[in-house]
């Protein structure tokens, strides 16, 4: 590598680095608590730089929210105490290694006085392992307490602060012409599909939007976006004009219309059976658990039915073809919308890459029937994309409104995954979401269809 490239390399670096200065402070995670057994420490004497003192390190256990495990033996404490007595550098190395039997090296440098005792270790964990996310932190350690032949220790990881009532964009109002007819209109069709819903073999509808011009392209290939609707209403709710709301169809034509995103099909399905009513006396949990089995109709009745219909990049009927153009995919949705498109995210990210949540957060219970809590959710919902091969291969843009009652929630499910879910990445150049809030923004169809005016262009922007 030439001098060039360093200098480039490096000027990248610390614009990053000045960005980054400009929006966050440093704060601390909690990672992990150490509890290690000391053996019996011998001195080396008095050498050219201090008198040298060794603790072997007989092992000892470790537990934190990511990771859990023993201490190995065989590992030593270094210490170093100046000539003066006044301070001591420390030095421990030695392995740890997980319940899952991944052995990780660390190497613990600080610094002790009579008033200060802190550490910066280092973790080396397997490239290919499920940590090796450890690798790429800045971390913090002090002694916590202690035992009889032993030390127990706390460890935080540096990282951004995360103010979300500082930090969160804000929707830009829409232009005004987007509210009204379009010269150039795609139209909305009816779409008919079988599938098993409920357990029961049913026939589903789904309102589908197709470009101005589609009837007469017969080349082009659309990427297709899923829109869900929330409780209580259908699949009319997204592209059915209402007077009082900000159509979508107006927005969709206009951002063709004006060169703004590329010509996409849009499609408008609901999570309840056709022959089911929809007028509210379904508990919290039956919502939840049909918005949570959607994922299974999508990929098995819903895609293959109409993206063989139409033209899209689907060339064949069975998983693997779906999983194959994933990445021409988005689905989103508005409140049980939203919870049906994080659970999209959690179950059947193989089937889609892109995901737009609308004012809605995800619901887990427990045996009890008791919602968990954000962190939980964030926890789980990270689990279950780290075990995937799209770990690494997604995207969600995350919208509400300040006035929106999915407000508080959906703010904390964000914050939650920022803290617990590292494959949540929200640091720019590599960040996989993005969370933006209206203010003033209620939680009705008119901002929705606002929100998907800005989330689109950065999703099918020419």
């Amino acid at each position: 590598m030439n001098i060039r490239n360093i200098l480039s390399i490096l000027a990248f670096c610390l614009a990053t680095s000045v960005a980054q200065a400009q929006t966050a402070e440093p704060a601390l995670e909690h990672l992990l608590d150490l509890d290690v057994t000391l053996g019996e420490g011998f001195g080396v004497g008095q050498t050219a730089h201090g008198n040298r003192y060794v603790i072997p390190i007989k092992g000892g256990t470790f537990k934190g929210k990511r990771l859990k495990g023993t201490i190995l033996e065989g590992g030593a404490d270094y210490q170093m105490q100046s000539c003066d007595q006044h301070r001591t550098d420390l030095e421990a190395i030695y392995c740890i290694r997980t319940d899952d039997g991944v052995s990780i090296h660390v190497r613990n440098t600080g610094i002790m006085t009579s008033n200060y005792f802190y550490c910066t270790p280092r973790f080396e964990a397997p490239a290919d392992s499920r940590y090796a996310w450890l690798n790429d932190g800045i971390y913090v350690c002090k002694p916590v307490g202690g035992r009889p032949g032993g030390i127990q220790l706390r460890v935080w990881k540096v990282k951004d602060a995360f103010n979300m009532d500082t930090t969160i964009p804000a929707v830009k109002p829409v232009p005004e012409a987007t509210r009204q007819p379009a010269k150039q209109q795609g139209r909305v069709v009816d779409f008919t599909y079988k599938a098993v819903c409920g357990g029961k073999k049913v026939t589903k509808h789904a309102e589908v939007y197709l470009p101005y011009g589609y009837a007469k392209d017969k080349q082009t290939k659309y990427d297709v976006l899923y829109l869900m609707h929330g409780g209580g209403c259908d699949h009319t709710a997204f592209l059915t004009s209402v007077p009082d709301w900000q159509p979508l169809r107006h927005v969709l034509d206009h951002l063709i219309a004006d060169g703004k995103i590329r010509p996409i099909i849009v499609v408008a399905p609901t999570y309840y059976r056709d022959d089911v009513t929809k007028d509210g006396k379904m508990s919290m949990q039956e919502h939840a658990g049909r918005t949570a089995e959607f994922h299974s109709e999508l990929q098995n009745y819903l895609i293959p039915s109409l993206e063989t219909k139409y033209r899209t990049h689907l060339t064949g009927r069975d998983s693997v073809a779906v999983t194959r153009s994933r990445g021409h995919r988005a689905f989103g949705g508005f409140s049980m919308g939203a919870l049906t498109t994080w659970y999209q995210l959690a179950y059947g990210i193989n089937a889609v890459k892109t995901f737009i949540p609308l004012s809605g957060d995800l619901w887990l219970f427990d045996d009890n029937g008791e919602r968990k809590t954000a962190e939980e959710a964030a926890l789980w919902l990270n689990g279950q994309i780290s075990s995937t091969p799209f770990k690494d291969d997604f995207r969600v843009y995350a919208y509400t409104g300040t006035e929106d009652m999915a407000y508080a929630p959906e703010k904390a499910l964000i914050e939650a995954l920022h803290d617990n879910a590292p494959a949540f990445r929200y640091a720019a150049p590599n960040a996989n979401i993005t969370f933006e809030a209206k203010k003033g923004g209620k939680h009705c169809f008119g901002d929705i269809n606002e929100y998907l005016y800005w989330a689109l262009q950065q999703i099918y922007g020419k």
